[in-house]
């Protein structure tokens, strides 16, 4: 089995505010360019150009340009996975939506906004190796889901056999990330809303129906009259 690809470490960790806002201004460099330019004309020296620092203040904090893009993408997602978390947690008892809207309509905002650079830094990522980065926190968050004592299940959805899961969430985020490497320009942002809550709450549902339906049938199995035997 091949080793997993090491992440590319800092060369330096920011600890001062000074250093902090050096990394910032760096990054941000990086996302203009990719967003007004592509991926494929980004290059360490131009990200210092447009940060107004020399190569060597960049190559201070970062050895080349995919250790930039590979931590400004680790931090996409956890901003993204922290707000769904917040978002559940700290859920207004008088809101009527869904768990389940709620999680999609945070996962989409998490993704859109400056789209072109969400989708350059998923694409990198896996580019480098770094798939099972995207998976991790998906993990985490499924786990997170689905523990209704913690007052963020929804009736149906933690209830939910692990497989059907698996799927329904992985062709959620798959979808959501699809969208936002494509640029979000195909649909907007509440179209591809419905749709998914549309799509899960079909899914769901047709979970619990075959489910009853199976439970249905084995009682009417265990409960019925035993064949007449003819007597010797």
């Amino acid at each position: 089995m091949p080793k997993k690809p090491t992440p590319p470490p800092l060369r330096r960790i920011p600890r001062q505010k000074r250093s902090r806002q050096a990394v910032e201004t760096i990054f941000e460099a990086t996302a203009r360019l990719m967003e007004s330019h592509g991926l494929e004309a980004l290059t360490t020296a131009r990200i210092a150009e447009q940060a107004g620092y020399g190569v060597g203040t960049v190559y201070e904090y970062f050895p080349n340009k995919n250790a930039i893009l590979i931590t400004m993408a680790r931090q996409e997602l956890d901003k993204v996975f922290g707000a769904i978390q917040q978002s559940l947690t700290q859920a207004h008892v008088e809101d009527k939506t869904s768990t389940t809207q709620r999680v999609i309509r945070v996962l989409i905002r998490g993704f859109s906004g400056r789209q072109r650079l969400r989708g350059a830094l998923l694409v990198a990522m896996v580019a480098q190796g770094h798939f099972a980065e995207l998976t991790a926190p998906v993990e985490s968050f499924i786990e997170f889901l689905r523990r209704p004592h913690e007052g963020v299940g929804e009736e149906g959805l933690s209830s939910l056999p692990l497989e059907q899961f698996y799927v329904l969430t992985r062709a959620v985020i798959g979808a959501i990330r699809a969208w936002s490497m494509e640029g979000g320009t195909r649909i907007s942002p509440q179209t591809l809303e419905v749709e998914l809550v549309r799509l899960a709450q079909s899914y769901i549902h047709s979970v619990a129906s075959n489910n009853n339906a199976s439970t249905t049938l084995a009682l009417d199995d265990s409960c019925a009259l035993p064949a007449f035997q003819k007597s010797e």
